[in-house]
């Protein structure tokens, strides 16, 4: 049985049910294996007939009928007395988490064991991180870095260079995620029109375009322009991500892949430092600004066209993995908890809006994003404040972004590792944070290296992000509820990096108080969303644990058939327990 921490089910509970205390085999090997993280099953049949698979689900009795032509389905009542198709197999789930395999064929005698079958998915997960996750964090990485470009830029020149005043230059930092907030519902259904891969691989292209057009800004307008047209354009890169995890890992394997891509933030912090620092020293009759648009343009543009002969849509098409590895790969995801059912459902959209966790994370989200709206484009400048020139701004990129890879892998290992510690985490990545934006902001000028320090912890608040995107995709179930909040915690990412650079003042520079006594307070805030969202599922997994005990047919929910099952959410079903 799958651990507590990680596991989607009670353990008394099954996402697929039958009233048949009885089964009908057939003659066949039978193949037991322990319910142990979903494992695999395989039946090996002859030459004439393909292998199907099928994972373990549940802990009550069950049927499911495979064959190779028409798919596998989960017995209902009487179903097990139909005769069994060619080419096909019956799979027996038992309550002690057993499951027999009976074949169709008398010289399919071929067995596996749980620890064999583990393995070969072991494998094939390492294939997958080794084939696309490297992709998604260098995606992530050049999306991070050309949005925060024009912090660089900020330091090259483009201020007066453009004659940026009145607030013009918080605006062309907010008016990205209007662009990004905008196009987010029309990418989303493109994203399931085309295929993911070509469809994120041509969106990169487009916006290194609208990148290198930076350059040819003459004034605020232009620049406003083209920071809109860029939010359009790299709009699709966190729901498309968000699809791919889902495709390819379980539930309790996102966290660490999620946190992995975010990484890319830090390398992007500190690579991005070390070119803008070569950029600036180029002496020529285009302005340094200039040129670091064109050059970090080109680099993306030449990564897009490679995403797009390398990034699968899916394990199904996925290059890199041989047919059986492919199947397998899908097989090994469909536990995950919200199959879509082509039906969008009014009940789980109301459920969702009414859901306190919904709200707490979507807060929550809103908070530490007013935060990093504010540093992402104004850190250069605060940091140029301290003392430092231009040269020296741009090497303390360098510390800054190992302090976030830092902190961001260390949210990864406690969300991955250890039990019911997520939102512990936050809260901490938060205290963190507040403790180094009051260094930066009370620490006396003179100290300069000092609230250097206070800056490369007030990045902790970059590892929020991930984690409480992982809340959502873990403790959220239900197609349609699943994407209702993620569409709320999406608009109050948008929001939040909309209002923070107006918190920055340019009559208060290079201090920007305003800016920084804000950053204290939401940070503050999420601190406290967190603590509340704990105690909330803490006492919501109590009462469920208490129902289970005293009422076990009503913990296992009132529906009836399997979409249902498949489709269900985390509060209608009594048997699931939410990750803290």
């Amino acid at each position: 049985m799958v651990d507590q921490d990680d596991g989607y089910k009670d353990e008394n509970v099954s996402l697929l049910r039958s009233s048949k205390s009885s089964y009908k085999t057939f003659p066949g090997q039978t193949l037991n294996s322990s319910n142990s993280n979903n494992p695999l099953l395989e039946s090996q049949t002859s030459s004439q007939a393909s292998s199907s698979r099928m994972p373990i689900m549940g802990s009550e009795n069950v049927d499911i009928f495979h064959d190779k032509d028409r798919g596998s389905r989960t017995a209902s009542p009487g179903l097990s007395n139909q005769p069994l198709e060619k080419n096909g197999y019956v799979q027996k789930v038992s309550k002690a988490g057993t499951s027999s395999v009976s074949s169709g064929h008398p010289d399919d005698d071929h067995q596996r064991s749980a620890a064999e079958i583990s393995a070969e998915e072991s494998r094939i997960l390492r294939k997958i991180d080794l084939r696309l996750v490297p992709l998604l964090i260098i995606c992530y990485f050049l999306q991070y870095l050309d949005k925060g470009s024009i912090g660089f830029a900020s330091i090259l020149g483009i201020i007066p260079d453009l004659n940026l005043h009145d607030q013009q230059y918080s605006w062309a930092n907010s008016i990205f995620f209007f662009g990004y907030l905008i196009f987010s519902y029309p990418t989303s259904v493109l994203i399931v029109k085309f295929p993911i891969g070509k469809y994120v691989s041509v969106t990169v292209m487009i916006w290194a375009v609208i990148l290198m057009l930076h350059a040819a800004c003459k004034n605020g307008a232009g620049l406003m322009a083209v920071r809109f047209f860029l939010g359009m354009g790299e709009a699709t890169v966190v729901p498309a991500f968000a699809v791919l995890i889902g495709l390819f890992y379980k539930r309790e394997e996102q966290p660490l892949r999620q946190c992995a891509f975010f990484i890319g933030d830090g390398i992007a912090g500190i690579t991005g430092g070390l070119i803008a620092y070569g950029i600036a020293h180029i002496n020529g009759k285009l302005a340094t600004w200039r040129c670091l648009f064109l050059i970090y343009g080109a680099g993306t543009l030449v990564f897009g066209a490679i995403l797009f002969f390398t990034l699968p849509s899916g394990p199904s098409n996925a290059y890199f993995l041989t047919e059986d590895e492919q199947k397998m790969a899908v097989e090994r995801v469909r536990g995950n908890g919200s199959k879509k059912t082509g039906k969008y459902k009014k009940s789980q959209i109301i459920e969702a809006l009414k859901d306190p966790q919904a709200w707490l994370l979507t807060m929550n989200t809103f908070c530490v994003n007013v935060a990093t709206g504010g540093l992402s484009g104004f850190g250069n400048l605060i940091i140029m404040g301290f003392g430092y020139d231009l040269f020296e701004t741009l090497l303390l990129q360098i510390p800054f972004g190992v302090s976030q890879i830092v902190f961001v892998s260390i949210g990864a290992y406690l969300g991955s590792f250890v039990k019911n510690a997520r939102l512990f985490a936050m809260v901490f990545f938060m205290v963190v944070s507040i403790t180094g934006t009051l260094m930066m902001f009370l620490i006396p000028a003179e100290h300069k290296v000092a609230r250097v320090g206070g800056a490369c912890l007030a990045s902790a608040f970059s590892a929020n992000l991930p984690m409480a995107t992982s809340m959502v995709t873990s403790n959220i179930t239900g197609f349609t509820k699943k994407a209702t909040v993620m569409s709320m915690v999406f608009v109050a990412y948008c929001v939040g990096r909309i209002v923070g650079p107006q918190f920055f003042l340019d009559s208060e520079a290079p201090r920007y108080q305003t800016g920084m006594r804000a950053i204290v307070s939401v940070f503050s805030i999420a601190a406290t969303l967190a603590i509340i969202l704990r105690l909330y599922l803490m006492r919501e997994n109590s009462r469920r644990n208490k129902l289970s005990r005293d009422s076990p047919a009503t913990a296992r929910g009132d529906s009836n058939t399997a979409e249902d099952d498949l489709d269900i959410t985390d509060q209608e079903d009594m048997s699931f327990r939410y990750l803290m």
